[in-house]
């Protein structure tokens, strides 16, 4: 027991000698004790020798109050001879912070001048890290809570291993560069340069905003993206953009290689805002600047041929990047439809015109907007109509697996590999309530002539009605799964019964209030607060396609009747007349004015 007791009382003694020892004794003393006497010795005169014998350890530090917040920077504490030019061969942290000439540093009477001196600049608002530390652990950042972390050189350790080699290096150090040093000719942020440029050949610009580079508004705004995030997260969202967010809608850029990701992030981690050099009127004239002009800018526009107008619109198909989210040929991104036959699918017209504005075409596209030039727009449009290659397909299935299944999966129930990026969402046709309430003349038709506003093609160019029926024969068998019925005939009238007038509308309207804003939302956008639970989603009654496409008959057969398989309840069975659904078709037709164009617009 005495001896149980001595042993214990010992360990308790050099536990608490360790922590004393700990408290008083810090590394950074060392490191400023090896210093002096190194120093000492390089000494060329008594004066010199004896400043720095009466010099002790003491925590150094410089105040930075011209660059935003107020910084207090105690690196020198640790690095005491970064401006000693004696210690350029010497190991960190004794070893002379590097002189450049392309920021600034000159010699002059064989002596180095800074730029960017210690005293004026300090440490962090160049290279992160969190000043106030006195520990490598807590200076560098490496705790992962820290939110700037050493640029190039501190890893933490919530990051992903495989990430981590592509997260060191002094470029990193360019995105701080840019914050003063703002112009991309700027000879000391070479990979700053190359990430805006990938960020424009990537078409990165079109889905994302940033303030006085783009101005895209389907993905977050990029403005402080660099502000905002670390590194190993905006590598992350790059590389894999599903690793980070399962919901995401960003393709994955297979194209791109770990290089350019790192040049992407290195440029984006230098988008943090208002930058140093930046004066307010600078800012009111970048957000003046229209879309077109930020983007023609950067890009330099191809010089079009007439006479290779689709050979070099195919080249621009593949340099802009239409494959990170379309498939074509062998190249799949996995997010967007098959261009492989797009030219029996679509005319020249509806693809020019999609081009320069997916959602003057397909109102829920999440395709954005490019700022292409107009011989630009026309030779990628002369080159996709021109592909018109059948596919082989020698069977019913082989046809399904070639037109169908990337939206409406292997199984039939509407979950393709395309399929969460598509509005509306592909039809389940494993709901054999749905597939059995629709008469074959009506099935035939949705696969031969498409369903106008969704991303369900016309395939009439492709099977004829014989290959139509077969297709839905083995959707019947494969996923319905019971025998094909045809649906009893159902009271509807011809057309609509109440004339439209602005008394029709405002009762149309109270009654879409009541009865269907719940679902479909107020502004029947298909938005409302039951959506959220309800899958299929409602249907988007903005949609000026689809509602010009369909006929009051059929309107009043979704609305009387329902839509077996979805949340659509049949109104009939809670008091709707005849005369009501016609006031409800009055107001749904007066929120859609019959669109121009559509899915099928004209041959040019």
């Amino acid at each position: 027991m005495r001896f149980a007791l001595a042993v214990g009382t010992f360990l308790i003694l050099v536990i608490h000698g360790v922590i004393l020892y700990n408290q008083f004794s810090h590394k950074w003393e060392a490191h400023q004790i090896a210093y002096f006497n190194q120093a000492k010795a390089m000494a060329k005169g008594d004066a010199e020798r004896a400043s720095l014998e009466a010099r002790s350890p003491r925590i150094e530090q410089n105040v930075v109050a011209d660059f935003g917040e107020t910084r207090v920077d105690r690196c020198i504490t640790c690095h005491i001879a970064a401006d000693d030019p004696r210690f350029s061969t010497y190991q960190q942290p004794l070893k002379t912070h590097p002189y450049s000439l392309a920021m600034g540093d000159v010699q002059k009477n064989g002596r180095w001048e800074r730029r960017h001196k210690f005293s004026e600049f300090g440490c962090t608002v160049c290279h992160d890290g969190q000043g106030r530390g006195l520990s490598p652990r807590d200076a560098h950042g490496e705790d992962e809570y820290w939110p700037d972390p050493l640029l190039g050189a501190a890893v933490q350790e919530n990051w992903r291993k495989e990430f981590v080699p592509m997260l060191r290096g002094k470029e990193f150090l360019e995105a701080n560069c840019a914050q003063c040093h703002t112009s991309p000719a700027f000879a000391g942020t070479p990979t700053v340069r190359r990430g805006m440029d990938l960020y424009y050949a990537s078409n990165c610009y079109g889905c994302h905003r940033i303030e006085g580079l783009s101005d895209g508004t389907i993905g977050p705004d990029l403005t402080e993206v660099g502000r905002k995030f670390k590194v190993d997260y905006i590598y992350a969202r790059i590389k894999d953009p599903k690793s980070v967010l399962a919901t995401s809608i960003m393709p994955k850029f297979n194209m791109l290689t770990d290089q350019d990701i790192r040049a992407l992030v290195i440029f984006l981690k230098s988008r943090k805002g208002k930058n140093f050099s930046e004066t307010e009127m600078d800012r009111y004239r970048l957000r003046a600047t229209g879309g077109a002009e930020l983007v023609q800018a950067h890009i330099k526009p191809v010089q079009i041929n007439p006479a290779q107008m689709a050979r070099q619109g195919e080249q621009l198909v593949l340099d802009r990047a239409c494959t990170a989210c379309h498939k074509l040929g062998a190249k799949d991104g996995a997010v967007a439809p098959d261009l492989t036959f797009e030219g029996l699918l679509k005319d020249p017209a509806w693809l020019d015109a999609h081009f320069r504005n997916p959602r003057s075409t397909m109102p829920d596209s999440i395709m954005p907007a490019f700022r292409f030039t107009e011989p630009e727009f026309k030779a990628m449009t002369a080159y996709l109509s021109g592909l018109k290659t059948v596919p082989a397909m020698p069977t019913p299935e082989a046809t399904y697996k070639a037109l169908c299944l990337r939206c409406h999966g292997d199984k039939g129930n509407g979950l393709g590999p395309i399929a969460e990026h598509l509005d509306p969402a592909p039809r389940d046709f494993t709901k054999a309530a749905f597939m059995n309430s629709k008469p074959m003349d009506r099935l035939v038709a949705s696969v031969r002539k498409g369903v106008d506003g969704t991303s369900m093609p016309a395939w009439e160019r492709i099977l004829d009605d014989r290959q139509a029926k077969a297709l839905l024969d083995y959707i019947q068998t494969a996923f319905v799964k019971e025998p094909r019925q045809e649906p009893k005939a159902r009271n509807l009238p011809a057309a609509n019964p109440v004339a439209s007038s602005p008394e029709s509308i405002a009762r149309g309207e109270a009654t879409f209030v009541n009865r269907c804003a719940g679902c479909h939302g107020r502004k029947g956008d298909g938005k409302g607060p039951n959506s959220l639970d309800i899958l299929p989603k409602p249907r988007n009654l903005r949609n000026a396609f689809f509602l010009s496409s369909v006929s009051d008959t059929r309107l009043f057969d979704s609305i009387l009747y329902g839509v077996q398989g979805t949340a659509m309840p049949s109104w009939i069975d809670y008091g709707l007349s005849n005369n009501d659904v016609g006031d409800l078709v009055n107001f749904l037709r007066n929120l859609n004015p019959k669109p121009k164009g559509g899915q099928n617009a004209g041959t040019i």
